[in-house]
């Protein structure tokens, strides 16, 4: 049998049960505030949620539904896993095709199918690991798009494949409105430059945003007051990131802020500001605050226009200023009632190996990564990965009100992060692989 099939087969299969492993139940959790909201739009896409939340995850959902109405969580979740090991898969042979051998692509591919933030979120019922997948895939055919491109500049399918997932991704979750725009960067940067480019990428802006078009115009015809609107997705990291930066008073005479007065917790709200550290953990003190108001009222939009209107720019610094603990916050670990009967030594190394992988190697790994890539002249990969990691990493700080969240939303580009992440591991594991078959030829 062809070697390269059984690796194949070995991943999918190590990774699938390994997957299954981490929750044998196939329950999966749903537990977040936010699930409630997408199980309503599975059983009703006119539900006022269709507001802020798109249709593509709770479609998956009802599907899950129609199969089977009694064990749709357990049918939900053997999909995810299923998605998981196949781009595994996929994962493998794309390090092949970058001059690795058989054998350090399984290892790195493995220490991507067992990474447990990865695992972890496929058992939630939540979109950010299907937006992961399809991120990927868009990612994956981008690439292969622009290697086929440059060399005979003809549009093909890989074009309109890029087009689907990645219009797909936005109505999985809309903080990827704008995700194309690093893969189109990557082709122009990469592709001769000329006017023959503009077909291409016209194209892919049609395909790409007709989803989320389509989707707005179901929602106008079905339900007239759920049109996109942005502020119905920032508003509440605007209020709190301004809050934690001390603008609390430039929002005087907003709802927001006569109930923070109403609980006498404005002396506090002015005592707080931005603290710069490795890992940008939050303040207690402002943990405390936030925990005495109510959702509604942290959500109020008149405090969020008024910060946006007075203190743009302070707002976004603020924003900013956690970026760099995208990279270097730890992941979740294996949830409550995984991996049953796994030894402890195990379960601990396995933990705190993944631990020590996200901080502090993660950051290292990717920087040596990128010169690698540059060394290589691998372009292609270089710009559409760095690309995509900047837009991910920035979206995420602006929308999101504390670095807390970050190794949730970070699962988005887990995939591609981690690609490229351990390519010096696998260059590593090549370079000792060789030394150690040379060695044992030059014994016999």
């Amino acid at each position: 049998m062809n070697n390269k099939l059984v690796f194949t087969c070995l991943i999918f299969l190590t990774i699938f049960l390994f997957s299954w492993w981490s929750n044998p139940t196939l329950i999966p959790s749903a537990s977040l505030g936010d699930t409630p909201g997408y199980l309503s739009i599975a059983q009703d896409f006119s539900a006022s949620q269709t507001e802020i939340r798109p249709f593509f995850f709770p479609l998956i959902l009802r599907v899950c539904m129609n199969i089977s109405d009694l064990h749709w969580e357990k049918i939900f979740s053997l999909f995810q896993i299923l998605l998981h090991s196949l781009i595994c898969v996929i994962i493998f042979h794309f390090y092949l095709q970058y001059n690795f051998s058989k054998l350090s692509s399984f290892i790195v591919t493995l220490l991507i199918g067992f990474n447990p933030s990865l695992i972890y979120w496929s058992t939630y019922i939540m979109p950010d690991f299907l937006l992961a997948v399809l991120t990927f895939i868009a990612w994956f055919y981008t690439i292969i798009f622009i290697k086929q491109y440059n060399k005979n500049e003809k549009i093909n399918i890989y074009l309109i494949l890029i087009g689907i997932f990645s219009g797909l991704a936005i109505v999985t979750k809309p903080q990827s409105i704008f995700g194309i725009i690093p893969f189109i960067f990557a082709f122009i940067f990469v592709s001769n430059k000329s006017t023959k480019l503009i077909k291409p990428i016209i194209i892919l802006l049609i395909i790409n945003f007709s989803f989320h078009q389509l989707w707005e115009q179901y929602k106008s015809y079905n339900n007239s007051g759920t049109s996109f609107e942005l502020l119905d997705f920032i508003e509440y990291s605007v209020n709190m990131t301004a809050i934690r930066g001390g603008l609390v008073d430039l929002g005087e005479g907003t709802p927001l802020y006569n109930r923070i007065k109403e609980k006498n917790l404005l002396e506090n709200a002015r005592k707080f500001g931005i603290r710069m550290s490795y890992t940008m953990d939050g303040d207690p003190n402002y943990w405390e605050f936030n925990k005495s108001l109510s959702w509604e009222i942290k959500n109020d939009k008149e405090f969020a226009r008024s910060i946006i209107n007075k203190a743009p720019f302070k707002l976004f610094f603020y924003s900013i200023s956690n970026l760099h603990s995208f990279f270097t916050k730890r992941s979740f670990g294996p949830g409550e009632g995984s991996f049953p009967n796994m030894p402890d030594m195990i379960r601990y190394l396995y933990v705190v190996g993944y631990a020590l992988l996200y901080r502090p190697l993660l950051f290292i790994l990717l920087l040596s990564s990128f010169v690698i890539l540059w060394r290589k002249r691998l372009l292609t990969l270089l710009i559409s990965s760095c690309g995509i990691l900047l837009y991910a990493s920035l979206s995420i700080a602006l929308l999101t009100p504390h670095g807390g969240e970050f190794p949730r939303y970070r699962v988005w580009i887990e995939y591609i992060m981690w690609f490229c992440a351990l390519f010096p591991i696998g260059m590593v594991i090549e370079y000792y692989s060789r030394k150690l078959i040379q060695s044992l030829k030059t014994l016999n």
